[in-house]
């Protein structure tokens, strides 16, 4: 007995459905590790972030004479009030708050307990004054000598201070004037941050994790009703082509047929696209070469001829048009026409003609009668013959010839042309 193929909205549901259901019950389990691994490292890379940051930027003159006034016992509330103190704490402050750290601060080793902190981004109750002390966990100061010695970035794990609670650290190096680590730079976020954010995230996962299994389940549902949408927007399609618009391509839900016979218009569509773009650009083509051909008439013919730039005593400069139909090329030979006829008459547009030679759209041949050398310039080769030989010269390559040796200009479509001794005009 022949076997009955599936139908279509029979293998929806039977397929769909449970794997929604399995998929959602698998990333249940996994969500909650993933997320809160992604968190701390999130935080981790923030402080670790600030703390460099902060250690970059601090003035070391700066923070080397606030080391000192914390050395010599001076008021810090006198300190803390001076430019020194306040154009090195504002921009910690700014930091902290847009970064959302608990505390931001600089600290030097030593003291009457473990460290004594310098700068501190905190502001209110939590504000640490110049030059006060603290002690911190062994593991802690540990890093922060490690810091001072290796210039490593120093991040410790969650753990408890006793004057500030659960906090996780990051401490970067801090250079003095002298060019060594005289203190750190230290950024924490408290755990309670950490702990609201994961929650916060671990709830808004759960309710999309169950709105999108609830929108999962009603699309199916959906889908297994209106099987015919796909078939309809085929439709649609067809009908804006024989319109003359061309439809959205790309691949759609629907069916192995619709899908083929979707294929087959996209195909169609792209063949009648490709069409239209190769008539535009023919007609852009011979409205480029109709431009050119009037701005070539309108140029005198001087596109195809060299020019001669400078002329004076042992040096002669030709330029050469690249392309003659171009019409930028032929407007860039207008303009070193023009040049040419101001540097004749201006003794100082002859010492910066370089400068105004548009070696873009042409060729320079610069020829120094003294030295014998011949010099090509721009974004083509040239074709020269000194003498009885034939060269070719490179964008920046040199020629020598013989005192007494003629250069000519040799081109494809007219007659040689004789450069030096004096040529054309």
């Amino acid at each position: 007995m022949r076997r009955r193929n599936v139908p279509i909205k029979a293998l929806l549901v039977r397929t769909f459905l449970p794997a929604v259901v399995v998929v959602a019950v698998l990333l249940a389990g996994l969500v909650y590790n993933w997320l809160y691994a992604s968190i701390l490292d999130g935080f981790e890379r923030k402080l670790v972030a600030a703390s460099t940051l902060t250690g970059a930027m601090i003035d070391p003159d700066d923070h080397d004479r606030l080391i000192a006034t914390v050395r010599s016992g001076q008021d810090a509330a006198s300190v803390e009030a001076s430019p020194v103190y306040q154009r090195n704490v504002r921009p910690i402050r700014r930091i902290r708050k847009e970064l959302g750290l608990t505390y931001l601060y600089t600290q030097i080793l030593g003291g009457p307990a473990d460290i004594q902190y310098i700068l501190d981004g905190t502001e209110g109750a939590d504000h640490s004054p110049l030059g006060s002390d603290d002690d911190l966990p062994d593991e802690t100061v540990s890093g922060l000598r490690r810091v001072q010695a290796q210039g490593a970035v120093y991040v410790s794990p969650i753990e408890y201070q006793q004057q500030w609670g659960l906090l996780k650290t990051a401490a970067a190096p801090v250079m003095g004037a002298n060019g060594r680590i005289t203190a750190s730079a230290g950024a924490d976020v408290n755990i309670s941050v950490i702990q609201v954010a994961t929650q916060n995230a671990l709830f808004q996962s759960a309710m999309i994790g169950l709105g999108s299994v609830l929108a999962c389940l009603l699309v199916s549902l959906v889908l297994v009703r209106r099987i015919a949408v796909p078939i309809e927007a085929l439709t649609e399609d067809t009908l804006q082509i024989a319109g003359g618009h061309k439809p959205d391509s790309g691949p759609r839900p629907g069916p192995r047929e619709v899908k083929a016979l979707r294929k087959a218009l996209d195909t169609l569509v792209g063949a009648m696209t490709r069409s239209a773009q190769l008539r535009e650009q023919e007609e852009a083509r011979q409205d480029e070469a109709a431009r050119a051909a009037i701005l070539s008439a309108q140029g005198q013919g001087t596109a195809g001829k060299p020019l001669i730039l400078v002329s004076q005593d042992s040096l002669l400069a030709a330029w050469i048009a690249r392309e003659p139909s171009d019409p930028q090329t032929v407007l860039a030979a207008r303009a070193m026409a023009n040049l040419s006829q101001k540097c004749a008459e201006n003794r100082e547009l002859r010492a910066i003609w370089r400068d105004l030679a548009d070696c873009d759209h042409g060729t320079c041949i610069v020829i120094d009668g003294v030295a014998g050398t011949v010099d090509c310039m721009g974004a083509s080769g040239c074709e020269i013959a000194l003498g009885a030989r034939t060269l070719h010269l490179d964008p920046g390559a040199r020629a020598h010839f013989e005192p007494g040796e003629s250069v000519t200009l040799i081109a494809s479509d007219q007659p040689g042309v004789l450069l030096w001794p004096r040529g054309v005009r």
